[in-house]
């Protein structure tokens, strides 16, 4: 941080002045106005991050506690002491040299050991209560001292108490004065975010409680202005490319700290990463590798021809297989949101909405789409969202919160994608979640983020987000007798008219949810009813799938009759309102179930045998063998 951390000299000027052009963060302000009417003052939040100040026109990175001391010094404070449960008590500021030793001896600066917490309250006492000087104590890590409260020592209950009674304390009624006069000596809680002040510490109006936000938009890109320079070659760009480069690490880093910032910073030079590529170096620090898949040349040409192969699994779906392409090649080619200039936003790479009957096709089209971008048709993740129709299911998708059961196991869909960044997450019947669940996928959609149950920030950006849902194609119990559904043999216009229609009134009307819809957007693939020549495919392909396992586990040829063949497809099709999984159904009752008590019947040693009957009798399905 040598580079860009100001110098207290640079701060203390700019403080002085207050105008001018240098400007500090609103929370450190709202600091410097409350000194001379709070004694104590917890900062909650973001302490542990940089901040920005701009001092003599030059974006400067400092930490909350050095803006802290910086405020106390321009305002006039004699002496600056900071404790913490590693390092114990130090003096970091002291405006008369030597004038330290006499108002707390130097043999008590020193690391922790069993007896300063018996020291700093002596300070507080002293400090607090006196009038000759004015003393600032910054207590750094309060919320590890705050969560032992309920086993905390003889010293750190006087500590506490000495605290409490500070702050319950009336001030001496004095006329109003000036704002010199009126500050005294302050004691500054750094609490962080995960552990809360004790209600016994903020009572009242005493002690006040300053928010320390995270970096907005605007925060983070002053910071990349100011890290950016660190970068070999970054001088050297043109004006345009450079603010290019800024505004891309900016808007890459939504949800990140500006701490966060730096240690991209410190992998792109390490990776002698350029600067008009430093999305590979947030790539890294978010998912440990540089190298994305969608950025593989290799991919592009898989998915721009991967129409046949995944056509051959999902049979009967051309429409549905295209538009998911179309997604595919749009996130391969990084065109995701370039209509909108938002071309590198964190949006997640692809997300589709899968509609239509139950059986056709679905689930298997994400299998394939597995498979073409990854290799392997077990790269996604799929929840039964019917699994989190309860509220409290929440937490088993992103984790218990701090207190409860589970706090620390991670959530079902935060680890899986944690474990694979790259991957497909499949979420089927959508529908039937909780609304509360529902909620989670409008930052995931939108910010490609989520906040699990502990508090950490997991990266959907390289995953594509598959809904699925049966909406339209059946009358949900209690609907209204008119309500119009999608039936099979309708043709394909009105099924996705249809369709249309039930998942929007699902959202707007009985969820209240627009927003949902709105973050999915044109990416609703509808899928139609399967027909009896689909039907039929998939009746033979299933039977060749039996015929190969048949030949490889047993080493036996088997064949079958026309008649035979003909007999399973007629059953597979007699009835297709279960589209794909009615028709194996079918094929498992008709054929395989008699099939497998024939085979434990044949004598060792044959090589092949021909099914040359097939009826359906008192038993149930018999074949014979020849």
């Amino acid at each position: 941080m040598e580079e860009v951390s100001s110098e207290s000299g640079q701060a203390k000027q700019a403080a002085r002045l207050g105008q001018g052009g240098d400007t500090f963060p609103a929370w450190i302000r709202e600091v410097d106005v409350l000194l001379p009417v709070a004694r104590q003052m917890v900062l909650t939040g973001n302490i542990e991050d940089f901040h920005v100040a701009t001092c003599n026109g030059r974006d400067s990175l400092m930490t909350a506690a050095e803006l802290v001391i910086s405020c106390c010094d321009v305002n006039g404070f004699d002496f600056i002491y900071s404790y913490d449960p590693v390092d114990g008590i130090s003096l970091e500021f002291e405006r008369t040299e030597g004038a330290a030793e006499k108002f707390f001896g130097p043999s008590h600066l020193e690391r922790s050991t069993s007896a300063t917490l018996g020291k700093m309250a002596d300070l507080m006492r002293k400090a607090m209560l006196g009038d000759e000087h004015r003393v600032a104590i910054l207590m750094k890590f309060a919320s590890r001292m705050w969560r032992d409260e309920l086993h905390a020592g003889p010293d750190l209950r006087v500590l506490f108490t000495l605290a409490e009674k500070l702050a319950h304390t009336e001030p001496a009624q004095n006329a109003p004065r000036c704002r010199s006069a009126s500050i005294a000596s302050t004691v500054f809680w750094f609490a962080g975010q995960d552990v809360a002040a004790p209600r016994w510490l903020t009572y009242g109006d005493a002690v006040r409680t300053i928010s320390v936000p995270p970096p907005e938009l605007a925060t983070r890109r002053a910071a990349a202005a100011a890290l950016l320079p660190g970068l070999q070659g970054y001088g050297d760009l043109p004006k345009e490319q450079a603010a290019v480069a800024v505004n891309t690490f900016a808007r890459l880093s939504d949800g990140m700290t500006l701490r966060d910032l730096d240690h991209i910073l410190q992998l792109a030079v390490t990776e002698d990463v350029p600067a008009t590529d430093i999305d590979v170096a947030i790539r890294s620090l978010r998912f440990g590798v540089s190298d994305s898949p969608w950025r593989d040349a290799e991919l592009l040409g898989r998915i721009a021809g991967g129409e046949p192969q995944v056509s051959s699994r999902v049979l009967g779906q051309p429409a549905a297989v295209r538009r998911s392409l179309d997604v595919l090649v749009r996130a391969a080619t990084g065109l995701t949101g370039a209509h909108a200039g938002t071309g590198t936003v964190n949006r997640p790479q692809g997300i589709l909405f899968f509609a239509g009957p139950t059986g056709v096709g679905k689930t298997e089209l994400a299998k394939a789409l597995a498979e073409l971008l990854f290799g392997v048709d077990d790269a996604y993740t799929r929840f039964d969202m019917s699994e989190f129709s309860a509220e409290h299911s929440e937490a088993r998708l992103i984790g218990a919160p701090p207190g409860y059961v589970g706090f620390g196991a991670g959530g079902e869909l935060t680890n899986a994608v944690r474990q694979k960044p790259f991957s497909i997450l499949l979420f089927d019947e959508i529908e039937k979640a909780h609304p509360r669940i529902l909620d989670k996928f409008l930052q995931i959609l939108e910010d490609g983020r989520l906040t699990d149950g502990a508090g950490d920030t997991v990266y959907f950006s390289e995953t594509v987000i598959i809904f699925t849902s049966n909406l339209g194609t059946y009358r949900p119990a209690g609907a209204e007798t008119n309500t119009r559904v999608a039936r099979r043999g309708d043709p394909y216009e009105i099924t996705r008219d249809r369709v249309h229609e039930a998942i929007t009134h699902h959202f707007t009307e009985e969820l209240q949810r627009p927003e949902i819809l709105n973050r999915i957007g044109n990416n609703i693939v509808v899928f139609d009813f399967i027909s009896e020549p689909v039907a039929q495919q998939l009746a033979t392909k299933y039977i060749d799938g039996v015929l190969r396992t048949v030949r490889a586990g047993f080493g036996l040829t088997l064949s079958l009759a026309p008649a035979v063949t003909q007999t399973i497809t007629e059953s597979a099709l007699e009835n297709l309102d279960f589209g794909g999984r009615g028709v194996s159904s079918a094929v498992e009752a008709t054929f395989v179930n008699p099939l497998a008590r024939a085979l434990s019947q044949l004598p060792t040693g044959l090589k092949g045998v021909t099914v040359t009957g097939l009826q359906d009798g008192p038993r149930g399905w018999e074949l014979t063998l020849a």
